[in-house]
């Protein structure tokens, strides 16, 4: 399956918490709501998956238009999302908080990120890369579909936020 060491170059922002046994990161999920029903044995696999980091208060967990290979589930913290499309600087598009998750667009399609991710105070994450997901969809395909499942519902819940937010501006 996934190896334990993480190999990925992350900003110096971006540290791994030293000794995040799968336990503490089974403990961890089981908070989030995106994972809070899952079998004891979807938990074990997904421990073993996910990845636990540490990012510093302005630090930014990824950049728009930085490879995206991986998903975020912030357990601390606070997340500014910014976009560069305006010629005075960037313009913030959200924020998101504890049980929210990042990036997972770039989870599925591959593509590089559309925001910047950045922590307004120190915070933690669990990730989870394209690897370790397709290590899971391949191993594990219920479980794979589940979280797939999941992911598709995060998606569909903020296309609709970001749709009334658009014809709220157009009207």
């Amino acid at each position: 399956m996934t190896s334990l060491k993480d190999s990925r170059k992350y900003s110096e922002a971006v540290r791994p918490v030293p000794d995040a046994s799968p336990a503490k990161i089974g403990e961890l999920l089981m908070g989030l709501p995106l994972l809070h029903d899952i079998e004891s044995w979807e938990l074990q696999v997904l421990s073993r998956s996910f990845r636990f980091y540490s990012v510093d208060a302005g630090g930014a967990l990824f950049k728009e238009g930085d490879e995206g290979d991986f998903m975020a589930l912030i357990v601390e913290g606070t997340v500014d999302l910014t976009k560069q499309n305006d010629p005075k600087g960037p313009v913030k598009v959200a924020t998101e908080g504890v049980g929210r998750t990042l990036g997972e667009m770039a989870l599925i399609d591959g593509e590089p990120r559309s925001a910047t991710a950045r922590f307004v105070k120190s915070g933690k994450v669990l990730l989870l890369t394209r690897e370790s997901f397709e290590g899971i969809m391949n191993e594990h395909p219920r479980l794979g579909i589940d979280l797939l499942w999941r992911i598709c519902r995060v998606l569909s819940q903020r296309l609709r936020r970001t749709t009334g937010t658009l014809s709220e501006r157009l009207n």
